[in-house]
């Protein structure tokens, strides 16, 4: 199951609390039963605001609500707006953390530069010159 992200419930007190993975490419904010996110307060709209995932896998929050309206870190909106990673969103008195999932960093390749590789040449060759050049003078003796 592929994972966009995640949604994380900021107490009251500003220390980290729920975490919901985002595994599906919405996520519905609400009052409802059906909502993803349901919060129980009188003051949240039935369907309050969602999270979609869009075709470039970035996350966008749309205010549903027109009597509270969401707020991204601390402002209203109006349009759609991307989200970015550790964005808060709050509806009502609670808040969230939007946060993309963590990518696996590629693993570094050692590769060597031509001259790397030059100067790696010429230590073998004088390596191997020593050697033939020592063998020489020892079979002389």
């Amino acid at each position: 199951m592929p994972r966009y992200g995640k949604i994380v419930v900021i107490k009251r007190n500003g220390t980290d609390g729920i975490v919901f993975p985002l595994t599906s490419t919405s996520c519905l904010f609400g009052r409802k039963r059906e909502c993803d996110i349901r919060m129980r307060l009188p003051w949240v709209s039935n369907e309050h605001c969602k999270i979609e995932i869009n075709e470039n896998k970035e996350a966008v929050l749309t205010n549903l609500s027109t009597v509270n309206p969401t707020q991204l870190n601390g402002a209203c909106f109006k349009q759609p707006v991307p989200l970015k990673h550790g964005d808060v969103l709050t509806i009502i008195d609670r808040s969230f953390r939007f946060e993309y999932p963590l990518q696996p960093t590629p693993k570094k390749r050692r590769s060597r530069s031509p001259k790397d590789e030059t100067l790696q040449q010429v230590a073998e060759v004088e390596l191997l010159h020593k050697q033939t050049s020592g063998a020489k003078s020892l079979d002389a003796s």
